[in-house]
């Protein structure tokens, strides 16, 4: 559905303001909740290495990583994981990929068109990356409301802007497509369009995708869950199939693994999407490997409810 409009039609780029509902809207606390999560007896356990260009130089490798877009106060430390995994890598741009909590937006696949602010300063948006997504999905892809009120990928910034201070982005939020075949399509337009930014910019990419996983206990509507440990335990189980359907490399073990379990992740299609652009980009060359899981109530206990989170990344050793 490549779009022969305009480009005067694509709105003026904004900076959106973030929501801070699960981190520190205070640059100093902000950060602070940052490298606490890196030093965190469940996270790596140490800060980030100044990068090093020579770290891992397989240029024509794309890192991709599918992370949690929980409170930082109980999944920090998981998400410090991959940001630490990811810091090897040369990429000067990243394309995130979220989820769309609420459905809000006028389509199933909404691109922001704006710079995000975040405590620790703005991350601009790829001009490059964005004028080349909007030419091969067409202009009605654009929808700034899809993002005002989502979560899922404004959580990833701080992080992303602590670990490079200059990055810049373009941000995919994805709802319900109608099948596994659509998400095949879409991702080959994805590929058609970093193929053709890499080949006009000559810059490197990474991609970083977010989902979590199991939500269980009274605050979810389970009335009658009212054993904290037993609800840790719940969610340790319906999340065992999930995550070792991602770790198959197989997008469509995993939908089938979510339609018969009806694990309640709130990312299954931005999981399915990341999953099928690390193939097709890396040309099957790598493997989903897990950094950690853990539930939300090993690093932070509030109340009974408990969730699940996971750190994954797409490696080529």
């Amino acid at each position: 559905m490549a779009s022969n409009q305009n480009s005067s039609c694509v709105p003026q780029m904004n900076i959106r303001s973030p929501l801070c509902y699960y981190y520190s809207s205070d640059k100093s606390e902000c950060l602070q909740e940052i490298l606490s999560s890196y030093l965190h007896r469940l996270g790596p356990g140490q800060l980030p290495v100044q990068f090093l260009p020579t770290t891992n130089n397989d240029t024509s490798f794309i890192p991709c990583m599918l992370v949690p877009h929980g409170a930082y106060c109980d999944s920090g430390p998981v998400y410090a994981h991959a940001y630490q995994w990811i810091n090897s890598f040369v990429f000067d741009t990243v394309l995130i990929i979220g989820t769309n909590h609420s459905g809000t937006g006028s389509s199933n696949i909404s691109l922001s068109p704006d710079h995000w602010q975040t405590p620790i300063g703005v991350v601009d948006i790829d001009t490059d990356l964005y004028k080349t997504c909007v030419s091969v999905f067409g202009i009605e892809i654009i929808d700034r409301e899809a993002h005002r009120k989502e979560h899922s990928i404004e959580n990833q910034l701080p992080f992303l802007k602590h670990l490079r201070p200059n990055i810049k982005l373009i941000a995919l939020s994805f709802s319900r497509l109608k099948d596994l075949n659509k998400g095949q399509q879409v991702c080959q337009q994805i590929q058609q369009i970093i193929h053709s930014y890499q080949q006009q910019t000559g810059k490197r990419l990474a991609i970083i995708s977010t989902t979590d996983y199991t939500h269980y206990g009274p605050g979810y509507g389970n009335s009658q869950a009212e054993n904290l440990l037993e609800n840790e335990e719940y969610a340790r189980l319906h999340d065992k199939s999930i995550l070792q359907s991602i770790l198959s490399n197989d997008a469509e073990q995993l939908f089938q693994t979510q339609q018969i379990t009806q694990n309640t992740m709130c990312g299954l299609w931005s999981s399915l999407i990341i999953m099928i652009l690390s193939l097709l980009l890396n040309k099957n060359k790598g493997q989903w490997n897990l950094l950690c899981y853990h539930v939300s109530s090993e690093v932070m206990k509030r109340g009974k409810d408990v969730c699940g989170f996971a750190s994954f990344v797409y490696s080529n050793n």
